[in-house]
């Protein structure tokens, strides 16, 4: 529990960051990630909140919502980013994950379907490919740390490659061994807290960028 509530905590850093540096420049310099990181931070105080207050409360919809605002949100991140085909590919990926979350998933459950979760995930681990794949194919002057893209895409693909390791046995292990299921969920909040870090760091090369 400490652990989550630190996580939470932690977020909070780069949701202040990027609104000082939106309110100081434009929110557009930033690819509109303060969008991202105010659902973000709000769907998890909330889902925080409401288990304090009913641990037994289903909250399977909600983040059934929450993925899908995250496919739309990073789908137009990128397509900002991806030259020629690229973005004909990512468009298509964005599609077939909505497609097979509308048509193959229960997301309008109230239980969590480990599918969407899945889905999400896979979209997150493509189209940070593709960002790494186009960043190596076409050089520019800059170093790949000092691009924002690159902490983000860095951020998402760590995050996917645990949760998939996660999610995929999480009902085998509620029902077999809570004990390591509880060892995942620290060490997603672990992950976590790498995640945000790495956003704030993307947030400061935004702001270097802006500045020169």
């Amino acid at each position: 529990m400490l652990i989550g509530i630190i996580y939470k905590i932690v977020l909070l850093f780069p949701l202040i960051k990027s609104f000082n540096l939106g309110r100081k420049s434009s929110f557009s310099a930033q690819n509109y990630i303060f969008i991202y990181l105010l659902l973000t931070f709000i769907n998890e105080w909330f889902s925080f909140i409401r288990d304090q207050l009913n641990p037994d409360v289903k909250v399977g919809f909600q983040y059934h919502l929450y993925f899908i605002f995250c496919i739309v949100f990073f789908h137009f991140f990128y397509s900002f980013r991806f030259k020629y085909s690229l973005k004909q590919i990512s468009t298509l990926v964005t599609l077939l994950s909505f497609s097979y979350i509308l048509f193959f998933t229960n997301f309008l459950g109230r239980d969590f379907d480990k599918k969407v979760g899945i889905t999400v995930t896979l979209f997150y681990i493509i189209i940070s490919l593709l960002w790494y794949y186009q960043k190596i194919s076409f050089f520019d002057k800059y170093k790949i740390t000092d691009d924002p893209a690159f902490w983000i895409s860095t951020a998402l693909l760590m995050w996917s490659c645990f949760f998939i390791f996660r999610v995929t046995p999480m009902f085998f292990f509620a029902k077999n061994d809570n004990e390591f299921l509880q060892f995942l969920k620290i060490g997603q909040n672990i992950i976590n807290i790498i995640m945000y870090s790495m956003f704030y760091l993307s947030l400061i090369k935004y702001e270097k960028q802006i500045n020169l």
